[in-house]
């Protein structure tokens, strides 16, 4: 029976119905206590009394509230009310897919985009052990912001119970005829729709994760066709028609087809599992590359072929196989210039740094994998698969040894080194922080540590760093050294006092001497006689003499779309052996900012993703002030309103605004900014942009973290800049009576942060690495008393609530842990207790991840919002010969 239009559900007032499906009705409805529109799913009364339909409306639940990503419908709430139970999803705006269908074919370019989505989305729910089961195309919403996945009511987890394609019994005859224009959805042996259905699930036999890759391959067909990949006129013949035939060419019925994606689609609607495309992380990276290669290959051949004759071009494009690839690093073989793409493994979701031996046979690259441990993998280039270095588990920046037989990495706090061919990492040296390194074939290893820090230089076999290029006063910093073939000159980046822009210069071992090479637009590398570097997006070369230290011609783009960043990390890589290695396309994961209950149940999210850090709630609990990243030198504070969903910007994104606390009445925001040589503290009134107040400017490093409730002080990090390469913090308390001056808390020889104050005034919690792990410590704010260790085990990131008789902080991996505190003088801590595990592992370098209401019901995460973009990691073979064409 439908619902009439004011019914409550709960806090929930129905307003429109939206659709009916065989697993639910959904409405339009309106959350009365946040004011804000969302659907509402609730199971239809005729089957409310069926425990196996109620069995599987429950599941449905519990898998969509697990996953969190950009193209997946949100979970907001589920309930109750009497004998109906409902969901509380997003409110999506837009129309089905197959609305759209019912139009027409869609262009190529809306179905390899809409492709990549869903194929990301359902990458998501398999890499969280869910398939999905009935993907089709009333089951993908069309919204302004993308592709929506929705309906996951007869999804299974993977590995779990019931994992065959037997669950109910279909009412429907196999000689019953067909409405074309309308799928079987059948209720009976068999969970699913027919039309998109795999064989495999046809037969009642168990499924995984490749029977949605059929559903997708369906999906796909029938976007770029108008027409079913498969149909019949009976529900008999439209299963023999999937278990036997093959579709009708998609070129046939639609001329634009691009052939790359004909041959994609066909794959996925491999009658046996085994034949297809193995995991939708592997197809949507092959969606992806045709969208981007365009006339490379995602256009019609008779389309190729014309092209390719008027522009003449002179570049081999092709995925050559390993036999090839050997063939070609031949020395023998014929210099012609190869392009080409190297396939990722399918564990791994971001992949940064590619670089290449310098005999151009082995890659090394940073990625991180499924469990989102980053780690140090190498690619023989004669060679299809990948693998992981044991021990690098945690470090970062590979740089390899002349003779191409070691690699040089980093730790959090060592410079390390591994023989390839066996044995474990050995450490060179301690750093603090590793930027990029370099090794000559004079047995040197040059590296950067902090970007305020000199170039320093190690020998190889190991020993104490010394400085090795000399820094101007005006100069507050250098990084990115690399060799130029000597071994005894260097290309480095010199900053200026902003670090807004860099220097590029040629420094040489054993001398304070340097010289001036002209504005660095990234870090640079020398091979086959020319700088190779990046200017936005384009990487260029250009004719150098490293004898001579100066520029011999004019710059010639190489590539274009090559990831770079505004510190001067471009990902490229050349070796002397004329192999060319860049990365494009990548993006690392977004987070989301995310409530979770005290038990850990996601109960609603704010906004759309983003890369937030360090989020704050104001303190009637209305408002949120949050870190919006750009890059690591632009950041943004926005502030959002949560009973109406609704962000503006506080800062813009030149301040490089960070870590904003909120005043006592709510009426402000205090935040840190950088300008010059300066680091300022402002405030600024919320909702007033650009509209700010210095408080106080020191050339120090300093982050806001708290502000009193009297409002008289504003706790903050500083970070002394004489010491910074060695990452020494203490905890100041800047007074706002008059006059203003900063105050020190706790500074000693080891670092703290992340302090944060009782409502009363009375107790700071903050953590510590005094005893050669964070830990979390409590003691008295400006006065006498006593210090707790709070923590055990290490934690990081405390806070009180509202009235003092909690405290929580988070323990590695990613525990959220409270501690039950009995007020007094002094007060009285109870051992920590696990909440829950919190969306994302323990981070040292943000303030916060999380702030708890007042109350301590519901903690607001900036959580994981998806797994980013792979992106594509392209070989270029002898690229010099292709300059002069």
């Amino acid at each position: 029976m439908a619902l009439r239009p004011g019914t409550r559900l709960g806090p929930y007032e129905v307003l429109a119905p939206l659709g009916v499906g065989g697993m639910g009705e959904v409405y339009r409805a309106r959350d009365t206590r946040l004011g804000r529109e969302v659907a509402v799913k609730v199971l239809p009364q005729h089957v409310s009394a069926s425990s196996e339909d109620r069995a599987r409306f429950k599941r449905e639940a519990k898998t969509i509230s697990s996953l969190n990503h950009p193209h997946i419908c949100v979970l907001y709430d589920v309930g109750q009310q009497g004998d109906t139970d409902y969901l509380v999803m997003e409110l999506i705006e837009g129309e089905t897919l197959a609305q759209r269908i019912a139009r027409g074919s869609l262009p190529p370019d809306d179905v390899l985009r809409i492709g990549v989505q869903v194929a990301d989305a359902l990458d998501r729910a398999h890499r969280a052990g869910v398939i999905h089961r009935d993907l089709k195309p009333s089951n993908v919403m069309l919204t302004k912001s993308g592709a929506k996945l929705m309906d996951f009511g007869i999804a299974r987890g993977v590995g779990g119970a019931d994992q065959t394609g037997a669950s109910d019994v279909t009412a429907t005859s196999p000689t019953t005829p067909l409405n074309p224009d309308e799928p079987i959805t059948a209720k009976g042996t068999i969970v699913g729709t027919f039309q998109y259905m795999a064989p495999e699930q046809l037969e009642g036999k168990r499924v995984d994760a490749r029977a949605d890759i059929w559903a997708l391959g369906c999906v796909l067909y029938e976007m770029a066709t108008g027409k079913r990949a498969f149909e019949g006129s009976t529900p008999a013949s439209l299963i023999s028609a999937i278990m036997r035939d093959q579709p009708r060419e998609m070129a046939k019925l639609e001329p634009l087809t691009p052939p790359a994606l004909e041959r994609t689609v066909l794959q996925c609607l491999a009658k046996d599992a085994d034949d297809r495309w193995q995991t939708a992380g592997d197809l949507r990276r092959e969606l992806g590359w045709i969208h981007a290669a365009g006339s490379r290959a995602g256009v019609p051949t008779p389309v190729v072929t014309r092209r390719r004759t008027r522009e003449r071009l002179k570049w081999t494009l092709a995925v050559v196989s390993a036999a090839a690839i050997a063939v070609l690093l031949q020395p023998k073989h014929s210099p012609e210039s190869v392009i080409f793409e190297l396939s990722t493994p399918s564990q791994i979701h971001f992949v940064d740094l590619p670089r290449i031996s310098p005999n151009g046979l082995t890659l090394a690259f940073n990625a991180t994998d499924s469990t989102e441990v980053s780690s140090i993998w190498v690619r023989q280039m004669n060679s299809l698969e990948a693998r992981r270095l044991p021990g690098t588990e945690g470090a970062g920046r590979p740089f390899w040894s002349p003779d191409s037989r070691y690699l040089g990495f980093f730790t959090a706090s060592k410079l390390m080194k591994i023989d390839l061919g066996g044995g474990p990492p050995v450490a060179l040296c301690d750093v603090a922080g590793g930027g990029e390194g370099t090794w000559s074939k004079r047995g040197i290893i040059l590296f950067d540590q902090q970007s305020t820090d000199s170039v320093q230089m190690v020998p190889a076999a190991g020993g104490i760093p010394t400085g090795a290029a000399h820094r101007s006063e005006r100069e507050t910093g250098s990084a990115w050294p690399q060799f130029l073939p000597d071994g005894r000159h260097f290309l480095y980046i010199a900053y200026g006092q902003d670090f807004a822009s860099g220097t590029l210069k040629v420094g040489s071992v054993g001398s304070k001497e340097s010289k001036t090479l002209g504005p660095a637009a990234s870090r640079a590398e020398y091979a086959s006689k020319r700088l190779l570097y990046v200017s936005g997006s384009t990487l260029i070369a250009r004719p150098f003499d490293p004898g001579a230290l100066k520029f011999t011609g004019e710059p010639v783009a190489v590539a274009q779309d090559v990831e770079a960043d505004r510190g001067g990390g471009a990902r490229f890589s050349a070796s002397s052996a004329g192999t060319l290695v860049f990365h494009s396309g990548s993006s690392p994961a977004n987070t989301r900012l995310t409530w979770l209950n005290r038990i850990g149940r996601q109960v609603g999210t704010v906004g759309n993703p983003g890369n937030y850090d360090t989020p704050v709630l104001s303190p009637d609990g209305r408002q949120v002030a949050v870190q919006l990243i750009a890059t690591w030198t632009s950041s943004e504070i926005w502030v959002w309103d949560l009973s109406r969903n609704l962000g503006s910007r506080l800062t813009f994104p030149d301040q490089n605004a960070r870590s904003p606390v909120w005043s006592p009445d709510g009426k402000r925001v205090a935040y840190s900014m950088i300008r010059g040589a300066s680091f300022d503290l402002f405030t600024e009134a919320a909702g007033a942009a650009g509209r700010d107040s210095l408080l106080y400017s020191s050339l120090e490093s300093e982050n806001p973290t708290d502000w009193s409730a009297d409002g008289r002080w504003i706790l903050y990090n500083r970070r002394s800049q004489a010491n910074f390469a060695v990452g020494d913090v203490d905890i100041y308390a800047l007074s706002l009576t008059s006059p203003v001056r900063a105050v020190p808390v706790v500074a000693t020889q080891y670092s703290e942060r992340q302090a944060t104050l009782s409502r009363d005034g009375k107790w700071i919690a903050y953590s510590s690495g005094e005893s050669g792990e964070e830990e979390v410590y409590v003691q008295s704010f400006l006065g006498e008393g006593g210090k707790w260790r709070i923590s055990t085990g290490g934690g990081a990131q405390p806070f009180w609530r509202g009235d003092g008789r909690e405290l929580y902080y988070l323990a590695p991996p990613r525990s959220l842990m409270v501690v039950a505190v009995e007020p007094g003088s002094p007060p009285h801590f109870s051992l920590p207790r696990k909440m829950f595990d919190a969306p994302d592992k323990l981070r040292y370098d943000t303030r916060n991840q999380y702030v708890p209401t007042r109350d301590g019901q519901r903690f607001l995460f900036a959580a994981p919002a998806g797994a980013g973009k792979v992106g594509t990691t392209t070989v270029m073979l002898n690229w010099p010969a292709m300059l002069g064409k």
